[in-house]
């Protein structure tokens, strides 16, 4: 009997209240935002919304327009919200966060994450040019400065920092518009020149502080190098940028 009681008070049991429009209107959301929350709603039924997704979807929503992810970009259409946090129910809520772009992942992760990758390429680019060319690389009388460990080191750090900076430039800001393309194209040659300056100018770091080693060592930091980002992807869940792909984050 206390049984059927408790199923039946279950099955009576109140939908949680959906927001109004002034209430989201209030609720921190871009204008875009709070239209496409007011369509997930309109859109969700009782178990959905009984199951928390419609708050998660706005939660998320709150979170990822602070790096200026929209709502399109991130679930598609409210249709495909709902149909996304249904699966996601079952997963952790680390490979939820695996849905957001790019560029909503910060601009210091961001930074890293490319950091692994141009270190990773120059090394490999590096050892190969030095195990099958070392002799006619360091007998043609030019500086082989860029070539050093030290120099590897900056540029690549120097180019994870821009290409964040890059990455930023090129992302919708919170209202999910675009910068204008005299700013973008303005902005990504200034960023490119000022990288190509810094590999430059540490061309130029004495070779005491700056080695040139062996090949096979290029080729081993390489390999450490991706090794690296993989840790890296799996630690944060990113996806996308150069090689793309995303590592299941950890818990």
């Amino acid at each position: 009997m206390e049984k059927k009681m408790t199923e039946n008070k279950n099955e009576n049991q109140a939908v949680p209240a959906l927001k109004t429009h002034a209430e989201l209107a209030e609720s921190g959301l871009t204008k875009r935002n709070q239209e496409f929350m007011w369509q997930v709603q309109s859109a969700a039924n009782d178990e959905q919304i009984n199951a928390g997704l419609v708050a998660e979807i706005e939660s998320n929503l709150l979170e990822a327009q602070k790096s200026g992810a929209t709502a399109k970009q991130i679930y598609g259409t409210p249709e495909n919200a709902l149909g996304i946090k249904t699966k996601e129910v079952r997963q952790s809520n680390s490979a939820q966060q695996a849905s957001i772009n790019y560029a909503a992942n910060g601009f210091w992760k961001i930074a890293v994450d490319n950091s692994f990758v141009f270190f990773m390429m120059f090394s490999l680019m590096f050892g190969i040019m030095l195990l099958f060319s070392a002799k006619q690389v360091t007998a043609s009388g030019q500086n082989v400065g860029q070539l050093g460990v030290t120099a590897l080191i900056l540029t690549s750090i120097t180019g994870g920092v821009f290409f964040a900076g890059w990455t930023m430039l090129m992302a919708p800001n919170a209202d999910g518009q675009l910068r204008g393309v005299i700013v973008r194209i303005l902005g990504s040659l200034a960023i490119f020149a000022a990288w190509f300056g810094c590999y430059m100018g540490f061309g130029f770091l004495p070779a005491v502080i700056n080695p040139l080693l062996p090949g096979w060592i290029y080729l081993v930091l390489a390999g450490l190098s991706f090794l690296g980002f993989q840790w890296w992807r799996r630690k944060t869940g990113m996806q996308g940028g150069f090689l793309g792909g995303a590592g299941k984050a950890r818990k």
